[in-house]
């Protein structure tokens, strides 16, 4: 058994290391610190933790000593020791916390210190309610949540930049899935009621991806605490030439809108001459935020598939997805949309369109993909036209099949002034008079025959 083995032994129902967390809970009952805070005149409250080792915890994270200008939320701020540094390096802080102590007011107190505390459970916390932070802190929490990828998730929302993420692990053993987690109904962690899960230090990272920050790293474990430096965004891109992004939609009704409220994954369909590209080689942004992948698949020559989870803190509206490679040039953009928990979509940006009229190419009438579904039960109506717009959403398109006027489901890029517009068709297509499109309220393109495939 190695030595970092050894660290992780099992420690739910562990005699000796329940006595140790009882033995902490009893001393905390009786007021007594768990930080030690230094005073200005070189005095200490004294707590069950040391300025050193508490000052060890911090620096494992290698955080910058001059945080002037930084916003910093500090999640289960406990006695404020974390707190009260980063103010002491410059930043303004949030201190949040689930109970109200003294302890922290004493400090707050004594050292002159104007951060903002606020008793709030972790459900409580939002963007909406507290803004959002460059950095996050979240230690000796994520074990106390019943649901814990949901907790996670509330730190990408609030964190713009970098998360340090503290939490008890246990050993994921040698098995082909490492990433494991024990769930603790009752007392088992500890004989406290409120010690919930004890993920593998796998299965922390995984969780940290999952919830939508772009990459995790394990920095130590010492004594079933692991610590994980969290940040939103990619390392700045190369400058090899860049993929070309052709749309990004939702995986169950392949329109580019999403729900708030359900559990849709984001298909993003590009061409890159890169060969054998994996989940460790492709980067996905969404506004300017990294987005792990959790599958990459080819789909053809140059041709690619990479799926992710939709970011849960996304507002409604329109926002941008760019792509790139190991090394490459970013992406262009294309854009989704996110409805509002009704499931209703906000008005569509303004843009300025090319005021020229498209030039449709070739209109085809694809069969239904899926004889289950209803959407689309009629088949697809895609249309290919030629047109100078740098970023085009499928609600700029409107076609005229000269019985109706239709509203494009979706719009794919496909380089070098081409788009692909496509229509799923809730009715038998009457189409006559040919098919037209147009751009906004611009000018309508020459009508063109459907070819049925």
């Amino acid at each position: 058994m190695t030595a970092v083995e050894q660290q992780l032994s099992v420690a739910a129902r562990n005699a000796a290391f329940e006595e140790r967390i009882q033995a902490m809970a009893k001393s905390v009952q009786q007021r007594v610190r768990y930080h030690t805070i230094e005073l200005p005149d070189g005095s200490e409250l004294r707590g069950l933790q040391s300025v050193e080792h508490l000052r060890h915890r911090l620096d494992l994270f290698q955080l910058p000593q001059d945080l002037s200008g930084k916003r910093v939320l500090d999640v289960g701020a406990w006695d404020g020791w974390f707190t009260f540094e980063c103010e002491r390096r410059g930043a303004s802080v949030v201190a949040v916390d689930c109970v109200e102590l003294e302890t922290f007011h004493e400090a707050h107190r004594l050292l002159k210190s104007r951060a903002e505390y606020l008793i709030l459970d972790v459900n409580e916390l939002s963007a909406a309610r507290l803004g959002t932070f460059d950095i996050v802190l979240f230690f000796g929490v994520l074990y106390h949540l019943r649901h814990p990828l949901l907790g996670l998730e509330r730190v990408v929302e609030l964190c713009t930049d970098t998360a340090l993420i503290e939490s008890f692990v246990i050993n994921g053993e040698h098995r082909a899935v490492p990433a494991v987690m024990e769930f603790y109904e009752r007392a088992e962690l500890g004989g406290q009621i409120d010690n919930w899960c004890g993920p593998s230090p796998e299965c922390l990272l995984a969780m940290c991806r999952s919830a939508g920050f772009a990459t995790a790293e394990l920095l130590d474990i010492t004594s079933n605490r692991a610590s994980v430096l969290c940040r939103r965004r990619w390392p700045e891109p190369g400058d090899s030439p860049a993929p070309h992004l052709n749309s990004a939609v939702n995986n169950r009704t392949y329109i580019a809108t999403f729900h708030p409220l359900k559990d849709e994954y984001i298909c993003c369909y590009f061409q890159s001459p890169q060969p054998e590209l994996t989940v460790d080689s492709v980067f996905v942004e969404i506004d300017g935020y990294g987005v792990a992948p959790l599958s990459v698949n080819v789909t053809g020559e140059r041709a690619w598939q990479a799926n992710c989870v939709r970011p849960a803190s996304l507002t409604p509206g329109v926002h941008v997805v760019t792509i790139r490679t190991m090394d490459s040039a970013r992406s262009n953009a294309v854009e989704f949309t996110m409805l509002d928990a009704e499931g209703n979509a906000p008005p569509a940006p303004a843009r300025e369109l090319p005021a020229h009229a498209p030039e449709l190419c070739s209109v085809e009438l694809h069969p239904p993909a899926d004889l289950r579904m209803t959407a689309g039960r009629f088949g697809s109506l895609v249309c290919y036209f030629r047109s100078a717009a740098e970023v085009l959403g499928a609600r700029d398109i409107t076609i005229d099949t000269g019985v109706s006027r239709l509203q494009a489901d979706t719009v794919s890029s496909l380089g070098n002034g081409v788009w692909q517009a496509n229509v799923f068709l809730s009715e038998p297509l009457d189409s006559r008079e040919g098919i037209c499109l147009r751009l906004g309220a611009r000018a309508w393109s020459q009508r063109g025959t459907v070819d049925v495939r």
